[in-house]
């Protein structure tokens, strides 16, 4: 099974206040299920709790302002009700890490333009993962500081060529996620549940009388789920409390 690892980056590309960010950053992830549990100039002395997502905000001192995001998975769902509310375009740098069978590494850099909520995918210049490669068996024994420290230095490398010079952090934010986890009677189902959450698009249909999960993944690859009906009827129940993810939905009748 694949492990992942992502950082993101948000800049406006019109004149902002950091106070109307901050706003809008808030309402943002407390929409996509998020609960702040820490803010200051500097990080914490001691991080409140495991597992929580870091945010910085930003600023260049020419005025334009950012947000790095710790976990590349949010990014572009922040991104879309960020622009929705400030009414502001805005730039996404995207940075993936993804580790297959415990010894491949992927890095996969994506660029998107964000104006009227939707996301426009832009070509992304060279190659940052140049270094990355295999890990080596005494790096498995540290595998998150390694994986960090190779996105890390992609994230510099890619943020230099395609993004603006010059950020400083400003505030420093923690968010636990309060999304409540679905229950599936099929754990067929909770691994569908794992791809929707990370997957560009998908619909629910119906062919030759069979229902169907067709998913498009980063890159444009394709996935499809042959399911029973109380299979959708249970992923249903479940996108309800997700809209972040219904967002995703091409059904041909939505």
């Amino acid at each position: 099974m694949a492990q992942h690892w992502g950082m993101g980056l948000i800049e406006a590309r019109d004149e902002l206040k950091m106070p109307k960010l901050e706003k809008a950053l808030d309402k943002a992830f407390t929409s996509l299920g998020y609960q702040q549990v820490y803010k200051g100039k500097d990080p914490p002395e001691q991080e409140p709790e495991e597992n929580l997502t870091a945010v910085d905000l930003l600023e260049n001192g020419d005025g334009v302002l950012g947000v790095r995001v710790g976990d590349e998975q949010v990014v572009r769902d922040l991104a879309r009700l960020l622009n929705e509310d400030m009414e502001v375009p805005l730039r996404v740098l995207l940075t993936a890490a993804s580790l297959f069978h415990r010894r491949t590494v992927r890095v996969e850099c994506r660029k998107f333009d964000v104006a009227a909520g939707q996301l426009d995918e832009q070509p992304v210049m060279g190659h940052h993962d140049a270094d990355i490669g295999d890990l080596e068996h005494n790096e498995l024994r540290q595998l998150d500081n390694a994986m960090r420290s190779r996105l890390n230095d992609v994230v510099q490398s890619f943020t230099s060529a395609e993004g603006t010079a010059g950020f400083k952090v400003k505030k420093v934010c923690r968010y636990k996620r309060e999304v409540k986890k679905a229950k599936f009677t099929s754990p067929r189902m909770a691994r569908v549940m794992t791809q929707l959450e990370r997957c560009e698009s998908f619909a629910v249909t119906i062919e030759g009388g069979q229902h169907v999960i067709k998913l498009v993944l980063a890159g444009g690859a394709t996935s499809m789920s042959y399911v029973k009906a109380e299979d959708v009827s249970e992923l249903e129940a479940a996108l309800e409390e997700r809209p972040e993810l219904l967002r995703r939905r091409k059904d041909k009748d939505r």
